[in-house]
This record gives structure tokens, C-alpha cells and sequence, in this order.
């Protein structure tokens, strides 16, 4: 630990809360793999299973149902969950993660795919590598995202797509507050790691200054689950169960996915661009 802190200490503020997140998500990565276990047994389960869930429909409507040989990259791919599914799909599947421990899970469940330890800030391939771009829960843990998201760019072909995940910062579980307060004092079992929050309009603007024709921001679910989790876990299943058509129907209506509780960017990038590094 003596050593970590001293690693630490000697670089940015930027690239050390980067490297606790990926410290953090290496301790969790069997936490991880068993979550997206149970979210192929019941997509209800838990708070993480529906959010998954919600998630993987909303990308399903902008991705074609085979992919044919279309060249797809996962930036954060964590266990390789993602790329397992598409790739069953027919799609070519790369990923990038700063964590060799997701990256073990992610080379079991993608055997041959090309899986790289990499910094998310500064992908290993060439320009215009692929047609498609996946960035799930990535960005809520960098202090400036428009760097990563100019790396996404910049991998593009000319016309691909982006899809990435944000942290809205008034969604209606106040994880905002709640991350800042326990980064402060210890609350129950939260994790102390500090997260960083957008708004639908900033996203707008970093995504169109990264290149991406007319982005455009989604709520994906949306209420307090996670509280309802934490109260009387008991009662989730069946309630998510009575909840999810009323939450497909205002999760990403204009008057409330700026409080939902997580944001989907869908970008297409600008013919002949080439984001700036």
C-alpha cells in the first residue's frame, strides 16, 4: 500500500483518480463477472441487472441485428460481457481495459479476440480503425472526459458510431451527493471513489467538439431503485417487473431523462474528420 501511495503521488490529479478506478474495478472483477451472471438468469434481480438490461435494448435499436463482419471495439470492457454478445452476433470484437484483472475475464469469455491493456485516454490503434464504438460506465470516472471521448473519434471510420454511457448529475437516486459524501466519511459499504457527473448539454458539446454529427443524449432508466434496493431488496424483482413500462415510456421522454440514472451518447462521425489528440 506504502508503495501504491507513493506510485500515486507522482502523478496528475487526473491520472491518479483514473488509476483508483481502475484499482477499485480490479479488487471487484469476480464481483463484476458474478453481476452479469445473474443478469443472464433474471434481468430483474437487482438494481445493476435491470440497469444492464434497460441498457442493452436501448444499444440493441442502434445496432444491427447481425454484425457481419463490422469491426467494433469495446473501450472499458471490463469482462468482456458486451463483446461476448456481440460478437455471437457476428460482429469483430476488440477491447481495451486498464485493468488486467477484467481483462482475464474478458479473454475467457472472447477466446482469439484481439484484448489489450490500454489506457482509455490513449487506444492502441491506428486511426479509423473501426465502424462501431462501445464505452459503458467509463466516463463517469474521469475528471475530463473530453479526452477519451476524442480518442473514441478518433478510432472511427468516417460515418461509424459511438455509444457511449454518462453519469447524469441529477439523476434521481443523488448519487452526485451521495458520491461526495462518502468520499468524506464512510457509509455503510459504499465505495469511496469519486465519480464525475454530466449534464445532457455538456455532452452535446463534447462529443460535437470530438467530431460526432448532432450527438444525441438518452435517459436509459430512470427512479429511485437503488434505494428501493437497499430498503427492502425483497420487494425489487416485483417491483422493477410492475415499474419497467412506465420507465420505458418517461426514462428517456425530453421532460425527464436529465434526472434518469444513466445517460446513452449516440454519436456518428463527421465525414472526413479527424478528432483532435
Amino acid at each position: 500500500m506504502a508503495d501504491s501511495q507513493v506510485f500515486l503521488g507522482t502523478m496528475s490529479s487526473s491520472e491518479s483518480q483514473k488509476q483508483l478506478a481502475i484499482d477499485q474495478h480490479s479488487i471487484q472483477a469476480d464481483e463484476f463477472a458474478r453481476r452479469y451472471r445473474e443478469l443472464e438468469e433474471d434481468g430483474y434481480r437487482s438494481c445493476f441487472a435491470y440497469s444492464r438490461k434497460r441498457l442493452a435494448e436501448m444499444l440493441d435499436s442502434y445496432l444491427p441485428e447481425q454484425g457481419d463482419g463490422l469491426r467494433l471495439l469495446d473501450v472499458g470492457c471490463g469482462t468482456g460481457h458486451h463483446m461476448a454478445s456481440l460478437r455471437e452476433r457476428g460482429f469483430e470484437v476488440a477491447g481495451v481495459d486498464g485493468s488486467s484483472e477484467m481483462l482475464d475475464q474478458a479473454r475467457a469469455n472472447n477466446p482469439g479476440s484481439d484484448i489489450r491493456l490500454a489506457d482509455v485516454e490513449a487506444l492502441p490503434f491506428a486511426d479509423g480503425s473501426f465502424d462501431l464504438v462501445l464505452c459503458v460506465e467509463v466516463l463517469r470516472y474521469l475528471p475530463d472526459s473530453s479526452r477519451c471521448i476524442a480518442e473514441l473519434a478518433r478510432v472511427l471510420k468516417p460515418g461509424g458510431v459511438c455509444l457511449a454511457t454518462a453519469a447524469p448529475i441529477l439523476n434521481l437516486n443523488g448519487y452526485w451527493l451521495v458520491n461526495r459524501a462518502a468520499n468524506l466519511v464512510r457509509i455503510g459499504d459504499l465505495v469511496r471513489l469519486k465519480q464525475f457527473f454530466a449534464s445532457s448539454r455538456r455532452l452535446r458539446s463534447e462529443f460535437a467538439g470530438a467530431g460526432f454529427m448532432k450527438p444525441a443524449v438518452r435517459g436509459v432508466y430512470f427512479g429511485p431503485i437503488n434505494w428501493v434496493e437497499r430498503l427492502v431488496p425483497s420487494a425489487l424483482p416485483r417491483l422493477l417487473k410492475a415499474w419497467e413500462p412506465v420507465d420505458k415510456t418517461i426514462a428517456d421522454a425530453p421532460l425527464f431523462k436529465e434526472f434518469s440514472n444513466m445517460f446513452l451518447v449516440h454519436g456518428v462521425k463527421m465525414e472526413g474528420r479527424i478528432a483532435d489528440r
